[in-house]
């Protein structure tokens, strides 16, 4: 199956919850995953999806925002390996 799905355009197989635990962001994978869906998506720049980061976790702190960030960017630059 993974054979199949690389022989399509803009598929990238990322272990998002081996990146979390690697980065000690145990609770951030699914924002991993944005920032590599980021690479392909343009509804929405980069910039756009980063700034949209600090409005649906700024009220649980700026840390939690910057947690959250670092995790958009682990997954964005993980995407660039791959694709």
């Amino acid at each position: 199956m993974r054979a199949d799905l690389r022989a399509l355009p803009h598929v990238v197989c990322i272990d998002t919850e081996a990146l979390a635990r690697e980065h000690a962001l145990p609770k951030c994978a699914n924002v991993i995953l944005l920032g590599a869906a980021a690479r392909f998506l343009s509804i929405l720049s980069v910039t756009q999806l980063r700034e949209s980061i600090a409005r649906v976790f700024g009220s649980k702190g700026e840390a939690v925002v910057e947690m959250n960030r670092k995790a958009f960017d682990i997954g964005h630059a993980a995407a660039e390996v791959k694709a």
